[in-house]
């Protein structure tokens, strides 16, 4: 695991004392700032030595916090290889009393709030403007990220990435407009695919160059799980069988029920599996292709940044 303390010595401000921020994240790779009154959490490319490819904006769904990009395991797992890769990544949150990003077009104030946020950290050497920027949204901040994409007066954003979001009619007719990548799943619940197809066709005839991803129910390999924090393989093997023995994988050992609605994995997990039971639904929810953001998606939204950055 890499240590946190060479990105809090090498952000300049922090020991100017800014206002305490409000978000608590379990990570230690990612430093929590308060810039023009909102959280930011911060991930610094891991060479310092290297100039930043892009700044990549992160936005979290509908009743999440910035920490879904911290804590999650699927969030964790991309902004720590954008931060691989070169990418000053920010994960901004849309507020305590809100949890959620506006669409409205073409005044927003999520928009002018969190370039007010960017601004702050432009200022403190933290953002580069020199650099052009990419967006990626989650659910709301997927219908988000295309809006703050195109209006966006403090960074050249030249791509954006709406992840099961319902998509938004606030895109114009630019000449110079973001390219845009729209990621649907199969068995999404809260967002129907139809949703996103609708949205995607408006972005063409907007003049976006448009891609698009759907994400399908995978086999489960038996250690899967040994991607959370804390599960080793042998554990992993045990909530493989755990499906299995409940009957609860289909012949290509892909979930045959939806594990939002049935709960079986859960009362069968072992007790001492318990307090990762978050963190094990989180990885049915992407293998079943439901409402959930997939890092098994990384290396194609990552040449999909790199096709734009390139133009």
């Amino acid at each position: 695991m890499r240590s946190a303390l060479p990105l809090l010595l090498s952000v300049p401000f922090l020991a100017a004392c800014p206002p305490p921020a409000a978000l608590t994240c379990e990570s230690d790779e990612a430093v929590v700032l308060r810039a023009g009154g909102r959280d930011v959490l911060v991930w610094e490319p891991t060479d310092p030595e290297l100039t930043p490819v892009a700044t990549a904006a992160l936005f979290h769904g509908l009743g999440e916090s910035a920490c879904t990009w911290a804590d999650r395991v699927e969030g964790r797992r991309f902004s720590e290889r954008l931060s691989d890769l070169g990418f000053v990544v920010v994960a901004l949150d849309s507020g305590p009393n809100k949890s959620h990003w506006g669409t409205s077009w073409p005044i927003n104030e999520d928009v002018t709030a969190v370039d007010a946020s960017l601004e702050v950290l432009i200022r403190d050497g933290v953002v580069h403007p020199s650099v052009p920027a990419v967006a990626l949204g989650h659910s709301n901040g997927g219908t988000f990220a295309p809006i703050w994409a195109e209006a966006s007066a403090a960074l050249s954003v030249v791509a954006a990435v709406d992840a099961n979001g319902w998509g938004s009619e606030a895109l114009s007719k630019q000449s110079d407009v973001p390219s845009l990548l729209f990621i649907t799943a199969e068995n999404d619940m809260i967002v129907p695919n139809s949703l996103t197809e609708q949205a995607t066709k408006r972005a063409q005839d907007s003049g976006h160059d448009v891609q698009t991803i759907q994400n399908d129910r995978q086999s489960i390999a038996w250690n899967r799980f040994a991607r959370i924090p804390g599960i080793d393989e042998f554990e992993s093997r045990s909530i493989f069988d755990t499906l299995s023995s409940e009957g609860l994988l289909d012949s290509e050992q892909k979930l045959s029920v939806n594990p939002r609605l049935d709960r079986r994995w859960e009362t069968a997990l072992p007790d001492e599996l318990a307090e990762s039971a978050s963190s094990i639904e989180e990885q049915l929810h992407v293998l079943y292709a439901e409402h959930r953001f997939s890092s098994d998606n990384s290396e194609r939204i990552i040449r999909f940044f790199e096709g734009a950055l390139d133009r």
